[in-house]
């Protein structure tokens, strides 16, 4: 949904008239603070004091352990006070806790039960990485070593060959109440990646800072986004020599900041312990690489992603906008007659009452009507999804008619966070008007939420959930509905979509090209409403804070103002503005604040949703979309890219997005497709359905300000979607097995070309291709007004070969690194199939269940050797722990395809047919055994054309089930 800033920017060039409500805007009545010296970010504040000349600590006291050392750290001079007040007595830990991974922890040595979740992090939180009990010093993949001269300082580096991979050699360790940093020297034009979330190139270069505060901002490019995952992954090419690869995970929830700079990467938080993970990326045999760096950190550090649901990978549609049944009725039909798949419908706040969750909107979307239509979705194997979001409406007490329920149960339970100030609860802003916020650390949190979506879910029997706002988000500043809640419901202090004279006439880069005519009246339409608003002006700017660096003060913490201003996109960087307040506290013992928790709401409440999905479906693998994540939130959540914008620049950063997300540990990721805020055309929406067809979460999500954008509304959408979905859902059950890899060994899903080809360094920066698993290689259109596009094929020249996917003729006069032009059509998406990979198929139909149904076929594309090999897994595709499972293993050599079986699960669709690309000299015949029994193969039919062999009629072989036996296939010559 819509941030308070992407609403601004919406507004642009354009502004919005006052919309009619019966109270004032909040704000104006809402406290303006008071400025301070500067509102400049302290990285750009050429005044702010600078930390590394603070003394830093020296080591003493050190007592070997069998998994590493402890030690002592005291400052070593006076008191800095940088950015906070200086703790001078610290302790270090450092565990080799497993052969690839090194822990080092610094935190106070005085830690009491009132201050210690300022320093810690949870395991209850976060998962916490343990020793194995058997690592030491000198069994690991990497080394410390560390000096007192001048001050505490060390490094880590690769034991096999002394590469040194994290330094602080020649740079001061700072500890603060309000202010940690620890600078890591680096090598000239390092390639490091990831950091998510962010808008960025994937290469993320050396001169940008990464800021972490969940925010709700949509679009929000190169600056902080929803989600906090300090993790990255280095790459060093090494002119020839085979690349190395390893990564460093920093366990700390606080605001922080990255700052990439031209030799270093400096590490900066507000707050917490240093909790450092390094991860040597090395293999069983030595060699070291990025994917493996990534499965480190995933299998241990922040856990594997959920298994999905296998009708989750259909195609999803949603639009807020949909204002009642009709609508969706209407648009499942439009689907229909264009002959588009559509797996699962979903809903943004039109289906509330007042935008207030778990209600029923009882005029567009009643209660009996609106369960028979979700019913009527479930018996065609089509399912439905809801908004959640994450604020609940406080009711105006003095208005019997206003009872709300879900916010009473809670209150009852003293489950919401509270405002220090008075010791009730906080209120803030959101959708419905002044609400609250659930405590997390209190347990009956999760009692109170299992039992409103499980009640509701009795009125609405949705299939998964979508939550938003998770940051969590607040359209005030502070608790601005303390003493106001009579005045509820109060509109959102600022103008919505639908809203009079809201409409957006803003259309993508090029659209002044191909549709010249509409891009005109767009702009004599957007003209006569700017000049209609500004005879009616809108409602004023919701209060900021124009507060900035503030100074610390012995003994005391600035919370809301912190002396160190980290880069927050919101006004005045301030971390009051569009957030629950940092002052504001929880329920646990230690009183904890949100300057300790914002980050991690996100993760807490998707938490909680898996949780209690797990209650209304027992057994059931729970389905969620989470707008903020944290790291390890991809154990239980989903995620999709948040507020974009329909533009080209839009749809390219989702690649960049991806892989970041595949890095996190979020596999099922997906943008909003055709873009959410601003309208699309038929272009950028045939491109964007086609490109999105090969995410793992496939989603179209548009505004109600702005036109419709289902794929059936322009033909050329329609075709170009039917052509790409067409492929997306044969090669389901190859999606499908790369997610049971991602979830039970921690593999990437899409895939970064470096990542499958890390000799070539000229692949370091690239994102406008990517690969499928390590088998698909995908080039989409990325830009206007074209009909063709330019990519490389890596490894070719050097032994790897690549496949037309919808001719299977074999790529060829293409040299190393050469960027190829190909023809691509508006309803055609370039896809190539890498020589080497066996791809298990299905018939491609409307939905997944009828997919699923259809008969199998298998693609095997030969590597340069005249081999290739693949795999299948297969469960009932949706229990948490299925009662059977199958894999598959397929492998081709010396013209011999074979299969392996492993597990009892029965897939009941034949299979009907091999196809084999790559097959020079054409076979005068065949042989084939299943299950140990040789078949009379005289009704198949073998053919051969274009280096491709085609063999067909199995099913007279495979009618029980395609994978009921093993099989042996041999071509004969």
């Amino acid at each position: 949904m819509y941030s308070t800033l992407a609403l601004t920017l919406l507004a642009m060039p354009l502004a919005f008239a006052q919309s009619s409500t019966t109270n004032p805007p909040l704000s104006t009545l809402l406290p303006q603070i008071d400025a301070a010296p500067s509102l400049t970010p302290t990285i750009y504040d050429n005044s702010a004091p600078d930390p590394q000349r603070c003394p830093g600590y020296k080591a003493s006291g050190l007592t070997n352990t069998s998994s590493g050392f402890t030690a002592d750290l005291t400052i070593a001079g006076a008191d800095c006070a940088a950015f906070g007040n200086d703790i001078a007595d610290l302790v270090l830990e450092v565990v080799y806790q497993t052969k690839e991974r090194l822990n080092l922890k610094v935190y106070p040595k005085y830690l009491s039960e009132s201050n210690i979740t300022r320093y810690t992090l949870s395991p209850d939180l976060v998962p916490q990485p343990q020793w194995d009990g058997k690592t030491s010093a000198s069994s690991s993949d990497l080394t410390l070593k560390w000096s007192n001269d001048p001050s505490f300082q060390f490094e880590v580096s690769r034991s096999s060959d002394g590469e040194v991979l994290f330094s602080t050699y020649g740079n001061v360790m700072v500890y603060e109440d309000q202010f940690i940093e620890i600078k890591t020297s680096m090598v000239k034009n390092y390639t490091i990646y990831g950091l998510a979330e962010n808008a960025h190139d994937f290469l993320l270069g050396d001169n940008y800072t990464q800021t972490f505060y969940a925010v709700d901002a949509g679009n929000s490019i190169d600056y902080n986004s929803y989600g906090t995952h300090p993790f990255y992954q280095e790459t060093r090419y090494h002119n020839g020599a085979p690349t190395t690869s390893h990564g460093v995970y920093a366990r700390n929830a606080h605001g922080q900041e990255w700052l990439l700079r031209d030799e270093s990467v400096t590490y900066r938080t507000l707050g917490g312990s240093f909790d450092m993970y390094f991860l040597s990326g090395q293999k069983s045999d030595g060699s070291s690489s990025a994917l493996q760096t990534i499965t480190q950190y995933q299998t241990g550090c922040v856990g594997t992603p959920a298994m999905q649901q296998f009708w989750t990978y259909g195609f999803h549609q949603l639009r807020w906008g949909y204002q009642n049944i009709s609508i969706m009725e209407g648009v499942v039909q439009g689907y229909k007659d264009a002959n588009i798949p559509l797996e699962c419908l979903w809903n943004d706040l039109d289906i509330y009452d007042n935008y207030q969750d778990f209600t029923d909107a009882s005029l567009t979307f009643p209660a009996g009507p609106f369960r028979a239509w979700i019913e009527s979705l479930h018996a065609n194997n089509m399912y439905y999804v809801p908004i959640i979001d994450s604020n609940i409406y406080v009711p105006d007490p003095n208005n019997a008619s206003d009872a709300y329920p879900p916010y009473s149960r809670g209150a009852a339970l003293g489950t919401y966070i509270r405002d220090p100030s008075t010791g009730q609860f906080y209120i803030g802003d959101g959708w419905p008007g002044f609400s609250v916020w659930a405590d997390w650390l209190v347990p009956t949190s999760q009692q109170w939420w299992t039992n409103e979506t499980s009640s509701y879910h009795e009125i609405i029997p949705f299939d998964g959930i979508w939550i938003d706002l998770s940051e969590a988000s607040s359209f005030c500043v502070g608790s601005c509905g303390n003493g106001r809640t009579t005045e509820n419901p109060v509109h959102p202090p600022f103008t919505l979509p639908g809203d009079v004279l809201t409409f957006d006439y803003n259309y993508p880069e090029g659209f002044n090209v191909s549709n010249a005519t509409e891009a005109s009246l767009a702009a004599s339409a957007a003209s006569s409403q700017a000049s209609a608003v500004s005879a009616n002006p809108p409602l004023p700017a919701a209060t900021t804070t124009t507060q900035g660096r503030t100074t610390p003060t012995p003994g005391v913490r600035n919370l809301d103002f912190p002396p160190y201003v980290i880069n927050n996109v919101q006004a005045g960087h301030a971390l009051v503005k569009g957030a629950i307040a940092p002052t504001a506290t929880h329920n646990d013992p230690s009183n904890t604040t949100e300057y300790e928790m914002h980050n991690l709401f996100g993760l807490q409440i998707s938490n909680a949703t898996y949780n209690a999905l797990l209650e209304i479906f027992p057994g059931r693998r729970p389905f969620t979309v989470g707008r903020s994540t944290f790291a390890s939130s991809g154990r239980t959540t989903s995620h999709w890219g948040g507020d974009n914008t329909s533009t080209w620049g839009s749809m390219f950063l989702s690649i960049s997005q991806a892989f970041t997300m595949m890095m996190a540990g979020i596999p099922m990721f997906g943008a909003d497709t055709c873009g959410f805020a601003h309208n699309t055309d038929y272009e950028l929406c045939s491109r964007w359905m086609e490109l999105s067809a090969f995410f793992p979460f496939y989603r179209n999500h548009n505004v109600k300000a702005a036109i419709s954008q289902e794929a059936y509304r322009w033909s050329s959408v329609a075709e170009a979607s039917r052509r790409a979905m067409s492929v997306r859902y044969s090669l389901l059950n190859y999606m499908y097995t790369l997610f049971y890899h991602a979830h039970t060994s921690g593999d990437t899903v899409m895939r970064a070309l470096a990542w499958e080809f890390p000799e070539d360094q000229t692949l370091a920066g690239t994102y406008a291709q990517f690969l499928l698993g390590p088998s698909l290689l995908v080039t989409p259109v990325l830009e206007p007004n074209v009909d063709y596009v330019k990519g490389v094929f890596p490894g070719i020249g050097q032994g790897t070969r690549w496949y037309d996917w919808y001719t299977l003729d074999e790529v060829t006069g293409v040299q190393p690194q050469e960027n190829v032009t190909m023809s691509a059509p508006l309803e055609h998406i370039n896809v190539h199939v890498r020589g080497g990979a066996i791809l298990p198929l299905q018939e491609p139909t409307l939905t997944t269940t009828a997919t699923r149904n259809s008969s199998y076929s298998i693609l095997v594309a030969l590597d340069g050797q005249g081999a290739a090999s693949g795999d299948l897994y297969l469960d009932d595709g949706y229990s948490l722990v299925p009662n059977a499972t199958k894999i598959v293993t397929f492998s081709y050599s010396d013209s011999c395809l074979k299969t392996s079986i492993n597990g009892t699960y029965h897939s009941t669709p034949p299979l009907a047919n091999i196809t084999i690309a790559g097959v020079g000299k054409a076979p005068c015949g065949l042989s084939l055994t299943i299950a140990g029994q040789e078949c009379e193969v005289g009704a198949v039919v073998l053919s051969h054309l274009n280096e491709t062999v085609s063999i067909t009629g199995l099913e007279a072989f495979t009618g029980e089930g395609a994978w009921q036996g093993e099989m042996e296939l041999i071509l004969q010559y």
